[in-house]
């Protein structure tokens, strides 16, 4: 089966970009005629190119997840192993059947069930909290937070979902039913929404999720439900908002980097886990919880970067953002079409050291302006290079024209910065 290029997981992915682009687009305008000081473009910026490396990194883990489940539905499932009739893929909307749709809602059901524990794990467990965290590493709170994840947190999380192929449920079932989850995660995220009456008893609304960002001390660990609440009513873990949330973690990031936000926990824990002696303590600090081990351990006060206040770099670093990321999701479209997996390491090595470069930017380290310039000398040698192939001609002028134009830009705002 190439469910790569299945219509249900197409159809799913184009409706789940348009709302996620869209919102953030809205969210953002809307907070800007209200003068809510709920979103920086210096951090959207880093939010997004967060975002585009889990995309990038999701190629890899959604076939290895698809594919696991595929195989525990084909082999392990109920329907398997009682010699029950496979339960079949259909549309409940063409024609519209409200039995088949209720079926949908039980997937939501199941399926959130399991995102609650696995939402659950990854705040209780410190190995798993140093990919969730990237999430939480943001003093912000918005749909650009929503978008921010971890790229190496799907390689391994979807062993809580594999519940559902055991029951035998289709994998574009799931998929089509879970991304209505995944959408209303997503618009949880909000300062702009209050409250939302009756469903604030069993919904995870944007008031309960505001709780679960925080980082006040009633609010660690708490509401973890992603499309219902009830979860956490049951098991104990609710906390409705009361005094005013305040965002990110207790030991705020150095600098947001985005490839550092995405292993400074891991690296942490490696370096203390090589550090302790005793094999107990080790195992504590793998799989203990996160609130408690580092409860009484002492925090220095660790100095946030300075982030540019120029307009024009701001708007260099946006537009090169936009660049990098248009051209490497083509480089993967071209990847998933070919399966040449060098073509996917050179593409995600470059995009990591572009972003790399951007935040660098953003944060006015010094290297990064040298690094800037080699990166634009390095592309338009690249372009240059292209241009001599007749099939690439067109894409190489290009690749050059952009990289001086880039370069030009380079100038213009350093000679801004000496006036």
């Amino acid at each position: 089966m190439n469910f790569a290029a299945d219509k249900i997981s197409e159809t799913v992915g184009i409706i789940i970009a348009i709302v996620f682009i869209g919102g953030i687009a809205l969210e953002f305008v809307v907070a800007r005629l209200l003068r809510k000081n709920y979103f920086s473009t210096t951090f959207l910026t880093i939010n997004l190119s967060i975002a585009s490396l889990q995309q990038l990194t999701d190629v890899i883990s959604k076939v290895i997840f698809i594919s696991a489940f595929i195989f525990v539905q084909q082999h392990y499932s109920v329907q398997q192993i009682f010699g029950w009739k496979p339960i079949v893929v259909t549309n409940p909307f063409s024609p519209f059947s409200l039995f088949q749709l209720a079926n949908y809602f039980l997937v939501i059901v199941i399926a959130d069930f399991c995102q609650y524990w696995l939402h659950r794990f990854s705040h209780e467990v410190n190995i798993m909290w140093a990919g969730h965290i990237t999430h939480h590493s943001n003093t912000e709170y918005n749909y650009g937070v929503a978008i921010r994840q971890n790229a190496l947190e799907n390689i391994y999380t979807w062993v809580f979902f594999m519940p559902l192929a055991v029951f035998g449920i289709p994998w574009q079932m799931f998929v089509a039913a879970y991304a209505v989850s995944l959408v209303w995660q997503f618009l949880v995220h909000t300062r702009l929404v209050n409250r939302l009456g009756v469903l604030e008893v069993f919904m995870s609304t944007p008031s309960h999720h505001r709780v679960h960002h925080g980082k006040n001390p009633q609010y660690i660990d708490k509401n973890y439900g992603a499309f219902f609440i009830v979860w956490d009513k049951l098991f104990g873990t609710f906390e409705p908002e009361a005094e005013e949330v305040q965002y990110g973690i207790t030991a705020p990031l150095q600098n947001q980097n985005p490839a550092w936000s995405n292993v400074h926990h891991h690296v942490s824990i490696f370096k203390t886990v090589v550090a302790e002696r005793n094999w107990k303590q080790k195992l504590k600090w793998i799989s203990g919880k996160p609130s408690s081990i580092y409860e009484n351990v002492k925090t220095e006060f660790i100095a946030t970067s300075a982030y540019t206040v120029q307009p024009e770099k701001k708007v260099y670093v946006f537009v090169n953002f936009l660049l990098v990321a248009i051209s490497s999701f083509l480089v993967m479209n071209y990847y998933t079409q070919s399966g040449k997996l060098w073509v996917y390491g050179c593409a995600f090595a470059a995009v990591l050291i572009c972003f790399s470069i951007f935040s660098a930017l953003l944060e006015n380290k010094k290297w990064a302006d040298y690094a800037e310039v080699i990166r634009l000398v390095l592309f338009a040698g690249v372009g240059l290079a292209l241009s001599f192939n007749q099939q690439l001609f067109k894409a190489g002028v290009v690749s050059v024209a952009v990289s001086v134009v880039l370069l030009l830009g380079t100038w213009v705002i350093a000679w801004r910065y000496q006036q």
